[in-house]
């Protein structure tokens, strides 16, 4: 399940998990695999907030976002960094 606090370390790290491993990983053990979630989770709701999505795969996505997420606050700013990914690649 993926929490809050683990997103905030994911967006300190700005997703660069070499970074992180760089930095010494000191959350390491809590992470567990919350950082291939939040990294799966970021990658399909882009391609949802870009309307490159069926609605299948839209509702895939959120489905996975409410099963693999603790509560709506870690729902909340895993959405903020899909985002930011989008401004940036509008400004592009």
């Amino acid at each position: 399940m993926v929490s809050a606090a683990q997103v905030d370390i994911y967006t300190k790290h700005n997703g660069d998990i070499d970074l992180y491993q760089r930095l010494g990983s000191p959350h390491k053990a809590s992470l567990g695999d919350s950082w291939n979630k939040i990294e799966d989770l970021r990658r399909r709701l882009f391609l949802v907030a870009m309307c490159r999505a069926s609605a299948t795969f839209a509702s895939s996505v959120e489905a996975d976002l409410l099963a693999w997420t603790s509560d709506e606050e870690t729902r909340h700013r895993i959405r903020a960094v899909v985002e930011g990914d989008v401004k940036a690649q509008l400004i592009s």
